[in-house]
C-alpha cells in the first residue's frame, strides 16, 4: 500500500472559514464544503507572527493529502 501523499493545487480556488487558528508553524481547522478540514498554510506566504483567527476567511488554493492548503483571503478594496 502507498501511503504517500502528493500535492495537488486546485484550478479554481475557493473561499473558507477558519474554525481553529492557523499560523504560519501551527496547522488549525478550516469550513470548507459542508465539512471542516485539517489546514495549513500554503508555503510560508504570511509572515510567522500572523495568526489566522476563527470566523476569518481564508482561500483554498490545493491540499496535501487531506489536508488543506491555504491563503489569506484578500479584502477588496
Amino acid at each position: 500500500m502507498n501511503l504517500t501523499h502528493t500535492l495537488e493545487l486546485f484550478d479554481t480556488p475557493k473561499t473558507a472559514r477558519v474554525e481553529r487558528p492557523i499560523t504560519a508553524q501551527r496547522e488549525g481547522r478550516v469550513y470548507y464544503q459542508g465539512t471542516t478540514w485539517p489546514a495549513r498554510v500554503y508555503e510560508g506566504v504570511i509572515d510567522a507572527g500572523i495568526a489566522l483567527a476563527p470566523s476569518s476567511w481564508v482561500t483554498v488554493v490545493g491540499r496535501y493529502g487531506l489536508t488543506l492548503l491555504i491563503v489569506p483571503t484578500l479584502a477588496a478594496a
